[in-house]
């Protein structure tokens, strides 16, 4: 700014000589040289404001913030773009189509995070666009405080603290997605509060929520009674404890190992209880859930483990009809093997075990996931390509909204070894 106004000032100089030329009896020269010194002043002035107010830069993040660092803004995102070639059975009568392809942007967000008043005081407003429409939604807007010692406090919108699997953000995956077993017993998102402690080798969250998927919803919304717990529960408490054998927290952010890592190793334990909203409509649905689940994470020089069990008791009760129990597992093992600097294979195995009385056609679905990663810049730039396969037939699963799923690339088949094959690069910003 101080140039671009010298160089003004330069040019009503010559200005000024070119019409005292012309008319030597209109123009002051003493005044001409007030003008521009007044000029170069206020530009001096507001070189000095503009070094004393507000930063902005990429320090890893792009940011804007206060000069004394109390206030920041950061602004990231995500793009999973994303090709998908799905095989059937001839004969599947559940979408009536063989095969299926096509282009899809899996993945579009936006990140706000930073600080307010104080580092201390963080908040975090994430929104995703729909891949069918280009919607936005709402997927996470939250403050947490931090107490100091360790203790933390957060409300607003958030995952609950229960699968380790859905904890590990989707940018830092393995595979394409997660395994379908997490789909099937997914705390995703709700709205509560949330106290944590953490330490060296050990951490504690617990969580007052409206339970399991409940995000976006009213307090007046209802809950859901098919296989996934969905909607606004009544009350719910989360609560998981890990602890850290070896290595360190950031370890077990993703699930990957570059070489010459050292050794690390976490336990997870988790559990969760809620109960439905409960009214006196005959079509009404009482539903309360015990879910709990334990996790194990090894990762060392190039390699990584990761294994959970998965269990929830539900029991039902509608007006007229008897009560109803049903206890449903699952599991997941996954592994990962970087035989070169950047690129990594990896394999996944999971499977639902179905309680008997839920009357479907197989107590147990089984899941196969396999492919490979190539990392430009870590998880900022990466191709995955992978193929999911399902060992049982899978239209029983469709009753449950499980399928058609366009996210896993499984749609439900009626017959055994339905193939999605996912072509992905991701971009972080």
């Amino acid at each position: 700014m101080t140039k671009s106004l010298v160089l003004l000032a330069g040019a009503a100089l010559s200005l000024s000589g070119v019409a005292m030329a012309a008319e030597p009896t209109t123009i002051n020269k003493d005044e001409v040289r007030a003008v521009v010194a007044e000029m170069l002043a206020d530009a001096e002035t507001r070189s000095s404001l503009l070094q004393g107010g507000a930063t902005a830069g990429h320090d890893g993040k792009f940011f804007i913030a206060s000069s004394d660092g109390n206030f920041r803004l950061n602004v990231g995102g995500q793009i999973q773009f994303r090709y998908l070639l799905n095989f059937s059975d001839d004969d599947n009568t559940v979408t009536n189509d063989d095969f299926d392809t096509g282009f899809q942007t899996r993945r579009t967000k936006l990140d706000f995070t930073g600080h307010v008043i104080n580092p201390d005081w963080t908040y975090r407003v994430l929104s995703s666009f729909n891949r069918a429409d280009g919607a936005s939604n709402l997927e996470e807007a939250y403050v947490e405080y931090n107490a100091g010692d360790g203790f933390r406090a957060r409300w607003g919108q958030f995952k609950l603290p229960l699968l380790r699997e859905e904890l590990v953000s989707s940018t830092s995956q393995l595979a394409a997605e997660r395994s379908i077993t997490n789909e099937a017993f997914t705390q995703d998102r709700s709205q509560g509060v949330q106290l944590s402690w953490g330490g060296e080798e050990w951490n504690f969250k617990f969580a007052f929520s409206d339970g399991l998927d409940s995000e976006n919803t009213d307090v007046t919304a209802g809950s859901g009674s098919g296989f996934a717990v969905t909607g606004e529960a009544d009350y719910a408490f989360t609560g998981r404890f890990e602890y850290k054998f070896d290595g360190s927290w950031d370890n077990f952010k993703d699930f990957t190992a570059p070489q010459g890592q050292a050794f690390a190793a976490l336990l997870g334990i988790a559990a969760h209880w809620q109960e439905s909203q409960n009214t006196n409509a005959p079509t009404d649905v009482d539903r309360d859930t015990f879910q709990y689940t334990a996790d194990l994470s090894f990762e060392g020089d190039g390699w990584n483990v990761f294994g959970a069990f998965i269990g929830r008791h539900d029991e039902f009760s509608t007006l007229g009809a008897a009560d109803a129990e049903t206890d449903d597992f699952g599991g997941v093992v996954q592994v990962g093997w970087r035989f070169a600097a950047d690129t990594e294979l990896f394999a996944r195995w999971d499977a639902i075990f179905a309680d008997d009385d839920r009357g479907l056609e197989n107590d147990s679905y089984n899941f196969i996931t396999v492919g490979f990663n190539q990392y430009y810049a870590g998880h900022a730039a990466k191709a995955t390509i992978d193929a999911i396969i399902a060992l049982e037939e899978t239209n029983d699963l469709v009753g449950f909204g499980f399928f058609p799923n366009t996210g896993t690339g499984l749609r439900g088949d009626s017959d055994s070894g339905e193939v999605t094959v996912r072509f992905q690069f991701q971009l972080l910003f």
